[in-house]
């Protein structure tokens, strides 16, 4: 190899020394070329000669291929000779133009790399018989045709070169030819196994390429440096192959004369091989025997059944003895040096499945206590090895299953000592395995105190020898004091005497699911509490509604007395709307579907009139209020109307939850791109553990109930919810009971809106309605009241009670207007809508309905409605509603 490294190593230097100047003319000399070819063909011819002789011995479809290709070299360089101009000939002996050897060299350089890549393959079939015969006859016609292209077909050929320079066309086919060399050479050095002849064929290739780079690339023409210098890179190349060629044949020789020593060492050993032979056979182990070269001279019955057996790829096509000697080289080796070995392992793959053997191995001495043979001795061991390997596998598993199950697995032996504490016991509890295991499990200071007995009991039970399974649940402590409320799965293992051997402990942290459940029983209390309030709350404006009912029942009742009446009613329903609307708010902020409509806010004018509709709850409570805003406007984005329900709900909390006479203070301020509305008051404040849960639905401080005056517990939650999707906080703050508290409302500051120059300014009185109007609904009180209303404000009114009823009615008097209830007997008034909508003229289609949800919406749109309200409808939003039509 160091031969090889020093060849390569002045090749390279060398041509790094004359490509610089590869361009540079020297004299025109013709007397080279023959010199130079003469050589090469007899070079290449005399390779051609060696390698025949190795492939008659070897049969080697590689050496075949390489022996044309060095046939085809000699022939094709030869023909290059007699057609180069100006030899023998203007034009050469063969005839031709200036472009015909220009042609073969490059045909001769692109087709020898073919040769190699062939050679560099591998094949399994040795080679025909007749090959070499057919292979030469066929090179040399080859040749023969090339040499009538490049000569006969000259005229048409494309132009290589300009008198002595290269043309273009000659720097592009050599760079392809420079590419294939290149990439023959690199298969060359990759073939494996390597012989010599593949590294002096590799240095060859080396060279070639150099040639091709100095001949045709680096230099400008015929005779320069590059020309002369590519030309001995060649012969180098050719040379190199034939040294290795011939070194190769002597060793050949060699070969053959030792082989020859031993058959007849052999054949002096044939008697007493015969009689260890058959001792051999009758052995229960297949046996090999091997000479000092680590061939296999002799095999028993079982070694062959064996062999018989085994498939080997990868190893020249041997199969047998020397297959499975190959796997086992090494120790082998060892062996036929003098040295035993022991459990070698050899496997194979047959059509029967994957079989192993154990390989144990000495060396054989004669009399004279000289190194004679080796004997090999194969066991099959494939089912021990199964079952070891499954017992493995099973092991593997186990411990996987141990290291990453959810549950804390720690085992105990008799005496109480940890053995096992896997990766979950080590994040559940804090002690490393490091630190737990050897240590008793009653050491460490896992169990919460308060629940040591019920522990003790529990161990008790599970160390009593009829118990072989105990199940507890019990609080436990971590490292860095934590509480853990934990369920423990015991189970014990007995010895064959009965004793207890290990206990495995199986632990479950369920902090989550008890906190969860906790939860739960605090959400199903909220709910019944939610359910009281809420019947509680229905129930107070539906008592003066029935009083009202029973008094309008009366003959004689004075006209303020009915105007009492009726502001008495509107008051309560409008009580029990805002109850029903506060909860759907609720329910559309946590599923996200209520909407809001922006627009430029000043927050300074909002607080104002939000403070104006507080002042009678201010009032009567006696508070003093200190209202700070900002001198300059402070304008927001944000729906006027949910802001003031926001801002309402503080300033009416901080009145109620004060004791009379007490401060109200209101502070606007702006900074930071943010602002921010604070409204406090110094009334009975909030408990700590109240402040995180404070802006809960359904929650209300206790110690402040009899203060609540009525509600549900959702106004702050609801306030909560809007003001986040304006994209701002709400937080809460008190020093605790008696301290009064503080709520701050954090929203995104935007540039002062423009001021409109003229405000819209609306008549003092509406027209009176003047249309046919249609009202169906399955609720007849709610049907003739809403008729009476309709008929008050000049409308003519039909009433129906179902959805056929209302289709009737229409065919027979077409309505201008048709309010219609969705939840109706027959046909429901989704189905109406969608008939009537498809009528000419269509009527306006109002849908007057219990069901608010924003899918009930979309739902009475897609059926054909105009207009969706929800009831209770005020009165005077459905007379403004019709009377723009």
């Amino acid at each position: 190899m160091r031969n090889v490294l020093v060849v390569l190593a002045v090749l390279a230097v060398f041509f790094s020394l004359l490509a610089p100047f590869a361009r540079t003319p020297l004299p025109v000399a013709p007397e080279f070329i023959p010199m130079y070819q003469s050589v090469l063909i007899g070079s290449n011819l005399l390779t051609g000669i060696l390698l025949l002789g190795h492939v008659h011995t070897s049969r080697s479809w590689s050496l075949g291929i390489l022996t044309l290709g060095y046939l085809f070299t000699a022939l094709i360089a030869l023909a290059h000779l007699l057609t180069f101009p100006g030899l023998f000939s203007p034009h050469g002996v063969l005839g031709g133009n200036d472009q015909t050897t220009p042609w073969l060299f490059m045909i001769w350089h692109a087709l020898f790399p073919l040769f190699v890549l062939g050679y560099a393959c591998s094949y399994r079939r040795p080679l025909p018989a007749h090959f070499m015969r057919v292979g030469a006859l066929l090179t040399a016609l080859f040749v023969s045709a090339l040499v009538l292209i490049c000569t006969t077909g000259a005229p048409y050929l494309p132009e290589l070169m300009d008198g002595h320079r290269f043309r273009p066309a000659y720097r592009w086919i050599s760079a392809a030819v420079l590419a294939l060399s290149l990439f023959a050479l690199w298969k060359t050095a990759q073939k494996r196994p390597r012989a010599v002849l593949d590294v002096w064929l590799t240095i060859a290739m080396s060279a070639w390429a150099f040639e091709v780079l100095l001949s045709c690339l680096l230099n400008g023409g015929r005779f320069d440096l590059g020309f002369y210098a590519g030309r001995l890179y060649g012969l180098a190349a050719s040379l190199f192959v034939l040294g290795a060629v011939a070194i190769d044949n002597i060793a050949l020789h060699g070969r053959l004369r030792d082989t020859f020593e031993e058959m007849i060492e052999t054949r002096s050993r044939a008697q007493w091989q015969s009689l260890l032979g058959s001792v051999l056979r009758q052995l229960p182990d297949g046996v090999l025997i091997v000479d000092r070269e680590g061939r296999c001279v002799m095999a028993n019955d079982l070694a062959e059944q064996m062999a018989a057996r085994f498939e080997h790829t990868g190893k020249g096509g041997m199969a047998g003895p020397a297959a499975m000697l190959s796997l086992i080289g090494e120790p082998v080796r060892r062996a036929v040096r003098g040295e035993a070995f022991r459990d070698a392992v050899l496997e194979s793959l047959t059509r029967d499945g994957r079989r192993v053997y154990s390989v144990s191995g000495a060396p054989l001495r004669d009399a004279a206590a000289e190194l004679a043979a080796a004997v090999i001795v194969l066991d099959d061991i494939t089912e021990r090895t199964e079952a070891s390997a499954a017992l493995a596998r099973a092991l593997d598993q186990t411990r996987y299953l141990i290291e990453n199950t959810p549950l804390a697995v720690i085992e105990w032996d008799r005496d109480f000592v940890i053995r096992l504490w896997n990766r979950r016991a080590e994040e559940l509890f804090g002690w490393t395995a490091e630190e737990a295991v050897g240590r008793r499990i009653d050491a460490l200071p896992v169990i919460h105190e308060e629940d040591a007995g019920m522990v003790a009991g529990a161990m008790g039970r599970l160390l009593d020898s009829a118990t072989r399974y105990v199940e507890s649940s019990n609080r436990n402590r971590t490292r860095d004091g934590r509480t853990l409320c934990c369920e423990w799965y015991n189970s014990v293992l007995h010895d064959e005497d009965g004793r207890i051997d290990r206990v495995f402990s199986l632990v479950l942290d369920v902090s989550e699911r008890e906190e969860a459940m906790e939860g739960l029983k605090e959400a199903d209390r909220r709910k019944d509490v939610y359910i009281a309030t809420l019947a509680h709350e229905l129930r107070n404006p539906l008592a003066p509604i029935a009083n009202a009912a029973s008094l309008l029942r009366g003959k004689a009742l004075a006209q303020d007395r009915i105007e009492w009446i009726a502001a008495m009613v509107g008051r309560q329903t409008g009580q029990m709307a805002r109850l029903l609307d506060d909860l759907l708010d609720v329910t559309r902020i946590s599923r996200g579907k209520i909407e809001l409509h922006r627009a430029p806010v000043e927050l300074g004018r909002l607080l104002r009139d939000t403070l104006q509709t507080s002042m009678p709850l201010i009032e009567a409570g006696r508070h003093t209020v200190a209202l700070d805003l900002c001198q300059e406007p402070v304008w927001v984005d944000a729906d006027a109307l949910r802001l003031t329900q926001v801002l309402a709900n503080l300033i009416n909390n901080a009145a109620k939850y004060t004791p009379p006479g007490g401060r109200i203070a209101i502070l606007l301020q702006e900074s930071g791109g943010e602002a921010r509305v604070e409204v406090s008051d110094n009334g009975i404040g909030i408990e700590p553990d109240m402040l995180a849960r404070v802006f809960d639905a359904f929650v209300q401080v206790s110690s402040a109930s009899h203060l609540a005056q009525g509600g549900l517990g959702i106004g702050l939650s609801l306030a909560k919810g809007l003001v986040e999707l304006h994209g701002g906080r709400l937080a809460a703050h008190s020093e605790g009971p008696g301290h009064g508290s503080a709520f701050t409302v954090t929203l995104p500051a935007i540039r002062p809106a423009a001021t409109p120059d003229v405000a819209e300014q609306r008549g003092a009185a509406g027209p009176r309605l003047g249309k046919h109007v249609l009202v169906a609904d399955d609720n007849v009180d709610a049907a003739e009241s809403l008729a009476w209303l309709l008929r008050s404000e000049g409308a003519t009114v039909d009433v129906a009670h179902d959805g056929a009823a209302a289709l009737r009615l229409f065919n027979e008097h077409p309505a201008d207007i048709a309010v219609l209830d969705q939840g109706m007997p027959e046909m429901d008034g989704l189905e109406v809508a969608a008939i009537l909508a498809r009528r000419v003229p269509r009527p306006f289609l109002v849908a007057v309905t219990g069901r608010g949800r924003q899918e009930d919406r979309a739902a009475s749109l897609a059926a054909g409605f105009d207009e969706h309200l929800t009831k209770p409808v005020a009165p005077q939003q459905l007379i403004d509603l019709l009377g723009k039509l």
